[in-house]
């Protein structure tokens, strides 16, 4: 077996770094050894020599004696004991030795793996790249990548493209439009690992590379940098890149193109808050669709419909539940990993605003497949909306744990919207523990991180609970303050949800102190759930 991907020194260890004295042929072994990896094949290892087995077998085993070398069960394989020492026999080469190394170890393992698995995709694909021959390099990068493509290893499909893209660009000739390919599938990795900035400078380049020609390429590219806005909660560029490349599918007559360009501009108005105008441009896209579309489109703009529904009142709830049934039942068959995760998440929020346990189950199974997808932001966001469950459950204690975690995870991926949803749902944990400060703060932190995203239906639920909190500890001139702010932001239309909670707190401020015995005072209970705005 050959070693992992990328087992080449990246810098200096301290531990072994100086090698003990060695005889000429054992450095010989040492540094094929080395350039092969970690852990070595004892046929690999004599083939790419080109010595006899028994005088290698001779010196692996003095080497063994020596402490350098591990011998693993059944004697066909071998292991430096420390990396350190490999690290250091690796540096002490030349660059031009280092290239004849793994440009033989590269021809061996092509010769004794004419079906490679993806393991030895990858391995043929840096050798062949360490040794300086980009068109075989290229060939094994790219089949390396898409195997791990497959495999939804997508910092192993980035790497290997990376290498593909250098290769191309020693080969020469006019290569722009493979070149522009590698860019554009570089960006959608890019853009799956939740990498935006990333994503956008490999689609900037994509397009780039093909100019004015191809209008459905620079179509897809132009519609691709303008999800990556959306995701930077740039709506103003979101939008009129969503509208060019729908101007150029509709030239081209391509229907699924078009749909695609409406769905983005519904999720657009979506982020807006503009619940209505979301769902019109999703119906759109829907029937923009050819017959016989791919079910993992349909399935994406199930999802988009159920979330427009979800945000237009409770008495709609059951339609939006309608469409994330659908959507997971189409998503599961297309085996779309990222989507469905998506499609649990979303079902299991709004199944959870009236049974909990249930909306639990969903968001697990959707953490499950976040998981098993590698998409750590979906896994934070599923973890995040549970929290809200958690607490109407009254698991307190349970809701401040997935709530830290989730912030942990979403801030690594410096996850703006997903830490504001933090913050929000920090504040109503404080408030149900009765941490009256605490929660003031995270309310008024997520009302100005709202803010900052230009997230207005956000703002409005923050600035609403801030009103309630503030009610509830008599801060009045506060509570008024706050809830004027709620109101001017429209928090009952943008969150039909709160709008029994907002006549409650409206009234008892009207009174302006009046007696607290009311069953349904709006500092009685619990703290509203925040609901999900879908993602």
């Amino acid at each position: 077996m050959p070693t992992r991907p990328g087992a080449e020194p990246r810098g200096r260890s301290s531990e072994g770094a100086t090698p003990p004295a060695l005889s000429a042929e054992a450095h010989r072994i040492l540094a094929y050894a080395s350039a092969i990896g970690p852990e070595f094949d004892f046929g690999l290892l004599v083939d790419a020599m080109g010595s006899d087995e028994e005088a290698l077998a001779e010196q692996l085993e003095r080497l063994v004696q020596r402490g350098v070398l591990s011998e693993r069960a059944g004697g066909e394989r071998f292991a430096f004991t420390e990396e350190g020492f490999r690290a250091g026999i690796y540096r002490s080469l030349t660059e031009s030795r280092l290239r004849v190394l793994h440009r033989k170890i590269a021809e061996v393992l092509e010769r004794r793996e004419p079906d490679p698995s993806p393991a030895v995709l990858s391995e043929l694909g840096r050798h062949f790249f360490l040794g300086k021959i980009p068109e075989k390099s290229y060939e094994y990068n790219r089949r390396a990548a898409a195997a791990a493509r497959a495999a939804q290893e997508t910092d192993v499909a980035i790497h290997h493209l990376e290498r593909a893209a250098v290769d191309l660009a020693a080969l020469g000739g006019d290569r722009r439009e493979e070149r522009a390919e590698i860019a554009e599938t570089l960006g959608d990795l890019c853009y799956s690992a939740s990498r935006f900035r990333a994503a956008d400078r490999y689609y900037e380049e994509a397009l780039g590379q093909i100019g004015g020609t191809e209008p459905r390429f620079r179509a897809r590219l132009l519609l691709a940098r303008a999800e990556v806005a959306r995701e930077n909660l740039d709506s103003d560029a979101a939008a009129a890149g969503a509208g060019q490349a729908l101007t150029l599918f509709e030239a081209a007559g391509d229907r699924v193109g078009v749909a695609q360009s409406y769905r983005l501009l519904g999720r657009i108005a979506f982020q807006q808050g503009v619940y209505r105008e979301a769902l019109d441009e999703s119906m759109r896209a829907l029937e923009s669709l050819p017959e016989g579309a791919d079910s993992s489109v349909i399935g994406q703009l199930s999802i988009d419909i159920g979330n427009a529904f979800a945000m237009l009142g409770e008495e709609v709830r059951p339609v939006a539940i309608e469409w994330y049934e659908r959507a997971v039942k189409r998503l599961r068959a297309s085996h779309a990993q990222v989507d469905l995760t998506r499609a649990l998440h979303n079902l299991g929020v709004a199944v959870g605003e009236d049974r909990p346990q249930d909306g639990l189950e969903y968001l697990r199974e959707a953490r499950e497949v976040a998981e098993a997808a590698h998409d750590a932001r979906a896994l934070g966001r599923a973890l995040l909306s549970g929290v809200e469950m958690r607490l109407t459950l009254g698991q307190v204690e349970e809701a401040e744990r997935d709530n830290e975690q989730a912030g942990r995870l979403l801030e690594q991926l410096a996850d703006s919207l997903g830490l504001e949803q933090v913050e929000a749902t920090r504040g109503l944990i404080a408030e149900r523990a009765g941490r009256w400060e605490e929660a003031e703060v995270a309310y008024e932190r997520a009302a100005e991180m709202a803010r900052a995203n230009h997230i207005v239906a956000d703002e409005a639920e923050a600035r609403f609970y801030l009103a309630r909190l503030r009610y509830k500890t008599r801060d009045l001139d506060g509570a008024r303050t706050a809830f004027r702010q709620a109101t001017e932001l429209q928090v009952t239309e943008l969150s039909p949800r709160l709008a029994r909670a907002y006549a409650l707190l409206e009234r008892d401020l009207a009174a302006d102190g009046a007696s607290s015995g009311g069953a349904e005072r709006s500092d009685a209970g619990v703290p509203t759930v925040r609901g999900g705005r879908g993602l």
